[in-house]
């Protein structure tokens, strides 16, 4: 099993993968942790030779899920997974979830990557409505894929779809 799943912020990607995980035993990948190195004193940016180092080490694995949101420098998973996988839920429902997810990390309820500011909403926010501006764009490249490229409107949707094919 090899899937990308990529959308917008808080369409449900991490979810989902974590679903597809836990049923098929699969590692999955955050895309934002291949660019970033977690660590205990604050995230670094990993070099460009690293991040594709880790990506390719990733990717070159038997079984594996990635999930985040395009990334021009992740895209190598394309050519070579079973699926690419496009949740693209309403916009109200993800601003939704951009706010509770917010709260809910800034009372200790949700693990977060990066401290849940002010700023940090607001760049949820504004990531949220970029996603619908470059869908169109999005979409057109995705059309070089061909039938590998499944877009759901919800992360059950497709969570239906791999358990029929899986």
């Amino acid at each position: 099993m090899k899937i990308d799943i990529i959308g917008s912020v808080a369409s449900g990607k991490t979810t989902l993968a974590g679903k597809i995980s836990q049923k098929y035993n699969v590692p999955y990948y955050e895309k934002d942790n291949i660019v970033w190195d977690r660590t205990p004193d604050g995230d670094r940016k990993r070099t460009p030779k690293e991040r594709d180092l880790y990506f390719q080490k990733i990717i070159s694995g038997d079984d594996w899920i990635v999930e985040g949101s395009p990334r021009k420098c992740l895209k190598e998973s394309f050519e070579i997974c079973d699926y690419i996988i496009v949740l693209d839920e309403k916009t109200s429902v993800r601003l939704f979830r951009v706010f509770k997810r917010w709260i809910k990390q800034r009372i200790g309820k949700e693990h977060y990557n990066t401290k849940p500011t002010l700023n940090f909403l607001r760049y949820n926010i504004k990531w949220v409505l970029e996603f619908d501006d470059m869908k169109k764009d999005l979409f057109k490249e995705l059309n070089s894929y061909g039938e590998k490229v499944k877009i759901f409107r919800n992360s059950d949707e497709a969570y239906e779809f791999i358990s029929r094919k899986y």
